[in-house]
């Protein structure tokens, strides 16, 4: 019969080679619900850079057209300090109707030349706003409004700690510009028809500390037609999501649809493909 004996200089060196291998698997696992979040926030919170450049629009629009059918509701008033240049969209504590959606608190957008002028830089800001929900803070600058060769005016989308708090308590935060053209609607005195084509890539973060990129690499196509009957606004396009967490070589995409006016995105990671239906 084998007699084995341990001494205890070999136990302890096993020891620590299996505690060390424990954490090591566990600092190499990453948290999927987590990471499945920020690529769903992240989504659903650059669609807020849509939406509120679309409701500044309108306001401007309604501001100067005389037409009766207007595109914001009457219980976001709109007022204009002509003086400082400056237009501000007041929901107060709840405004339903604005392509669907409920909202409150304040819009500010300051515009450079006159107001309606389409070439015109505005910065727009916020006071306490939320959309179904959402609050959101930070700064979208348009600026850089020319025709470019197709002959549609062009603009540069400045997002500067643009942060958006879902009603979970979880938020995400860009940083970063992407260029916006506008493909339709121009001009027929109609801003709801507006539709338009994003390129570009935004750095973010989430508020449980996940930094990512976000790369459109198939041009994201915004319909406010679509908009204005509930829908999502983003219809189309291909958005590729790297680094999250500092996991670089994962690519996870988010596919807004073929055009068709619906409420879902699809979500590939590197696990699985799944449809999610989005506000």
């Amino acid at each position: 019969m084998k007699t084995i004996t341990f001494s205890w200089k070999s136990i302890a060196v096993s020891t620590l080679f299996i505690a060390t291998s424990m954490v090591a698997c566990k600092d190499n696992t990453e948290d999927f619900g987590d990471e499945e979040a920020t690529v769903q926030n992240s989504a659903v919170g650059d669609n807020e850079a849509d939406d509120v450049s679309q409701v500044s629009y309108a306001a401007e629009f309604d501001n100067k057209s005389a037409r009766t059918e207007k595109s914001l509701p009457t219980c976001a008033v709109v007022t204009n300090d002509k003086v400082n240049k400056i237009l501000t969209i007041d929901f107060g504590t709840g405004c339903t109707g604005a392509y669907g959606r409920t909202r409150s608190g304040k819009m500010l957008i300051q515009y450079s030349g006159v107001l309606g002028d389409s070439t015109a830089n505005r910065i727009i800001t916020f006071e306490n706003y939320k959309v179904n929900g959402k609050s959101v803070e930070g700064t979208i600058e348009v600026k850089d409004i020319l025709k470019n060769g197709a002959g549609n005016l062009q603009a540069t989308r400045k997002l500067t700690n643009l942060k958006v708090t879902f009603a979970s308590g979880k938020s995400v935060t860009l940083n970063g510009s992407r260029t916006r053209e506008w493909i339709a609607g121009a001009g027929d005195a109609n801003p709801d028809n507006n539709k338009y084509s994003i390129t570009g890539t935004v750095e973010g973060v989430t508020s449980t500390g996940r930094s990512f990129t976000q790369e459109i690499t198939t041009p994201v196509i915004v319909d406010f037609a679509c908009a204005k009957e509930g829908k999502f606004a983003r219809v189309a396009g291909v958005v590729e999501t790297t680094k999250v967490g500092g996991f670089g070589t994962r690519k996870r995409t988010v596919d807004y649809g073929d055009g068709t006016c619906d409420n879902t995105i699809t979500i590939t990671t590197f696990r699985r493909t799944y449809t999610i239906t989005v506000d």
